[in-house]
């Protein structure tokens, strides 16, 4: 993590390094010429000469050079901004950038300081005090969610952890064959369709638990770097599911989030040929699917076009998908 602070009245960049592995952030601030006079009149020496003096102005934009480290020189960062730490205010994302891409253009900065940092995850803090054992197509006992949530009109306070990137309300889901949501005739959240396994120690393994997310109670789950069937842990997804409580409009309103920082494989060594599945689904009856969903290589970070990173739903920060349920159902 890196973090720089700017001030508008001084061309000072002040930085300061917190890890080791070596990933820095350079910025130039861009001042544009608001008054120019020419002056004539004679210098130190007594000769008459003309000067041109120009008065500059902070143009509220700045340039960025990544650094990233020899060990991720490809890696994809994403640059956060505050104006202040005594706000408790959230980190306002500005921009990601493409593999590879190590120069940032901002426009829009604050006019007068702001602080900034590289992240490297769009994961949310948090939601991982419990864990799901190392296992292929698990799932968890049943699980509080902390609070009352209405899915299409059935009100649910608990759910199943499912390995294979879903959960579910009414019974655990082994299954590792993706299919359209709505096949599986049950109540299912799936921000990752797929076949994790995470037998392989290289492997993560599957996290959820509680948090907050802008004051609001939240009960999340973390697929983090976890392998493929079978014991395969030589690439990874990273997504995350966070359902945030709404009650504050009516009972049972909340926010759903899929969240997604890697995406590198898509099926098993028995699902070759089955892409991965997204979305959400009441039994047969309703749901809906990410644009993508079950056709080959759309979700990839290999596909710069629809990969799910580089896209997002009612967020502006790439790789953030957001599903606001109202008395039940999901607004359009």
């Amino acid at each position: 993590m890196f973090f720089a602070s700017m001030a508008a009245s001084f061309p000072v960049l002040s930085a300061t390094v917190f890890d080791t592995n070596n990933l820095w952030l350079e910025m130039t601030l861009n001042y544009y010429p608001v008054q120019t006079n020419i002056v004539v009149g004679p210098n130190r020496n007594g000769v008459v000469s003309t000067n041109i003096e120009v008065t500059m102005a902070f143009s509220n934009s700045a340039a960025f050079a990544i650094h990233p480290p020899a060990t991720n020189a490809n890696g994809v960062f994403d640059l956060y901004c505050v104006t202040n730490f005594t706000d408790s205010q959230d980190w306002t994302w500005l921009m990601r950038n493409l593999p590879g891409q190590t120069n940032l253009l901002v426009s829009n900065l604050p006019p007068a300081q702001a602080f900034f940092r590289l992240g490297t995850t769009i994961i949310r803090p948090g939601f991982d005090q419990q864990i799901l054992d190392r296992n292929d197509d698990g799932s968890t006992g049943i699980v509080p969610i902390g609070f009352l949530i209405n899915f299409y009109g059935i009100t649910n306070t608990t759910l199943y952890v499912n390995n294979n990137g879903n959960v579910t309300f009414l019974t655990p889901q082994p299954a590792y064959t993706p299919q359209t949501l709505s096949s599986l005739k049950t109540e299912v959240i799936a921000p990752y369709w797929a076949d994790v396994d995470t037998r392989n120690p290289d492997s993560g393994v599957v996290k959820y638990g509680t948090n907050t997310v802008n004051g609001f109670p939240a009960f999340g789950v973390n697929w983090v770097n976890v392998g493929y069937y079978s014991y395969h842990a030589d690439k990874f997804i990273s997504c995350q599911m966070v359902i945030i409580n709404r009650s504050d409009g009516m009972p049972g309103d909340f926010d759903l989030e899929f969240n997604y920082d890697k995406v590198q494989w898509q099926w098993g060594d028995v699902t070759v040929g089955i892409p991965p599945r997204a979305g959400f689904a009441n039994n047969s009856l309703s749901g809906y699917e990410l644009p993508g969903s079950g056709i080959d290589g759309a979700f990839m970070d290999t596909n710069t076009v629809t990969g799910l990173v580089y896209n997002s739903l009612n967020s502006p920060v790439p790789g953030r998908y957001v599903f606001r349920f109202r008395n039940g159902q999901p607004l359009p």
